[in-house]
């Protein structure tokens, strides 16, 4: 049964030959392009998703579209900053030395404060009106009075209302990516929402998953598990549905059904690599524009993307196996997510490791290996994480970061080689 029930459109189902996306780039001499190449085309190709309001306790990790003025003073009244004694720094100009100024404290001041008495504060209180200064609590002597053998200057030991921002003053300037310390310091200024790009929408779609193993235990799609809980880690709302590669009509209508709701749709499989035929691949064209290519990297090299549905909404088709669509997810989809969220980074953080173990020999494409990073005496270095073998799962489990074999080179122990970190702490 359909999720959405809409009536099918000339867009949904074009006539005709199939159509490409513009601006592929060339293959190499081996028909294969680099995965820089792939990786910009595909960037070329999706634009930042719409900004709108949102409120401050939702935008966690967002970019903010917008300045962020202050309704208020920031801090609103002028409080203290240390533990002590509030008085009017006036009736201390004659304090010196052996003749200091003596105040009485007023234990229950009145309001506003009386003229050459002193009132107990703490830090973060606001100053109660006719004081202008606070003293530290050094300042008391035997007989329980302030003492002050210097004069004090207006607003020592204060934190003066507005001192942070004036009202219109910007808070947060546009561009700026909010953490929880930002998030609270809207909050402390009372503005409530922001204007920011929202998280993208991920919807998974799993096609190898459905059935149940000789021993009756139902066999999960292990690759659409993987690339969800990857999506999910970068921040994105993601939903995981499956579909039946079987029966074309159904297949159609799932992916279908999810462009309503969808930013990106990634579709795993877990067919063989030596599969002739792959069902999504002969279906996606007649939904839209598409490009089938091969990419000069290990694991990873069959890509498939396409713009779908009226709204040309993106779709990645990763390549079959969870090591191949998990290198494949940080080579191409999180850049396109970085992008439909505006975030203007989309290269990778990299660390430069030694390695530990020979990663690899040359005459390779581009290849991923799993690696531990260790730290050895401040210097990073890179161990293979078992076998250091990318289509393994056990090797995936066991890696935080995979290590990044350019073309034709060979990485042998002490070598420096460029990782890219998977794991969060």
């Amino acid at each position: 049964m359909a999720l959405f029930r809409k009536k099918k459109t000339d867009e949904e189902t074009p006539l005709g030959a199939p159509l490409a996306l513009p601006g592929a780039p060339d293959d190499d001499e081996n028909g294969r392009r680099s995965l820089e190449d792939h990786r910009d085309f595909l960037l070329s190709l999706v634009k930042p998703l719409a900004p709108f309001g949102l409120s401050i306790g939702d935008s966690l990790g967002l970019e903010l579209c917008e300045d962020v003025p202050s309704p208020v003073d920031v801090p609103r009244t002028t409080t203290s900053v240390i533990d002590g004694f509030a008085l009017d720094s006036a009736v201390t100009t004659r304090a010196g030395n052996p003749y200091p100024v003596v105040l009485q404290v007023d234990r229950r001041p009145p309001s506003p404060v009386v003229q050459g008495t002193a009132v107990v504060v703490r830090a973060g209180d606001p100053l109660p009106a006719g004081v202008d200064c606070v003293v530290p609590e050094e300042s008391l002597d035997a007989d329980g009075q302030v003492s002050l053998t210097a004069a004090v200057h207006p607003w020592s030991g204060c934190r003066l209302a507005g001192s942070d921002f004036a009202a219109g003053d910007p808070i947060v300037s546009r561009g700026r990516i909010l953490h929880p310390a930002t998030i609270a310091l809207l909050a402390d200024s009372g503005a409530g929402k922001v204007l920011a790009r929202p998280r993208p929408r991920v919807v998974v779609l799993g096609t190898g998953g459905g059935k149940s193993g000789h021993d009756g235990v139902p066999l999960l799609d292990v690759t659409a598990h993987l690339i969800s809980a990857a999506a999910a880690e970068t921040g994105a709302h993601v939903w995981r549905v499956e579909a039946d590669v079987s029966d074309t009509a159904a297949l159609r209508e799932a992916i279908t059904d999810q462009l309503i709701r969808a930013d990106l749709l990634l579709i795993t499989s877990n067919r063989p690599a030596a599969a002739r035929r792959d069902p999504v691949a002969d279906l996606l064209p007649d939904l839209g524009a598409t490009d089938f290519c091969q990419v000069a990297m290990d694991p990873g090299a069959t890509q498939g993307f396409g713009l779908v549905g009226p709204d040309l909404v993106p779709v990645m088709v990763m390549p079959p196996g969870p090591g191949a669509a998990l290198v494949s997810f940080h080579a191409f989809a999180a850049p396109l997510l970085r992008k439909l969220g505006g975030i203007t980074v989309t290269a990778r953080q990299t660390v430069e490791a030694e390695a530990l173990d020979i990663l690899a020999g040359p005459d390779t494409p581009v290849r991923f290996v799993p690696v531990v990073l260790r730290d050895r005496g401040g210097r990073s270095c890179a161990a293979r994480a078992g076998r250091g073998d990318a289509r393994e799962l056990v090797d995936l489990s066991e890696a935080d970061a995979f290590a990044v074999i350019p073309a034709g080179q060979g990485v042998d122990v002490g070598d420096t080689v460029t990782c890219w970190a998977v794991e969060r702490d």
